[in-house]
């Protein structure tokens, strides 16, 4: 996501400020396992004062609905949910 929004409002001014913060609660249990629940991605971004850095601030809530409602592969794919295969390989090689 945060690659999403910085190349959206990147175009418009470089912002001075860029910080995402991820929080989320680590469960562990028998039933499911270890997961994280109640994810929340915080973005904080500052851009220069004017006619540049307004277009860009006034792109922000827009990249961040269009980054996690359809661009972003790894939030869509952790919401949606999908399954994993895990195999072994032959000796030596990985995967």
């Amino acid at each position: 996501m945060a690659a999403d929004v910085d190349l959206i409002t990147s175009r418009r001014a470089e912002p001075t400020r860029f910080v995402v913060e991820v929080t989320g609660n680590k469960v562990r249990d028998e039933a499911g396992g270890n997961r994280m629940q109640d994810l929340t991605v915080v973005f904080t971004a500052t851009f220069p004062a004017g006619p540049d850095g307004d277009r860009a601030r006034e792109a922000v809530p827009r990249s961040l609905r269009q980054s996690h409602d359809r661009l972003c592969t790894v939030s869509r794919t952790v919401e949606l949910g999908t399954p994993i295969s895990v195999v072994e390989g032959d000796a030596g090689t990985v995967r």
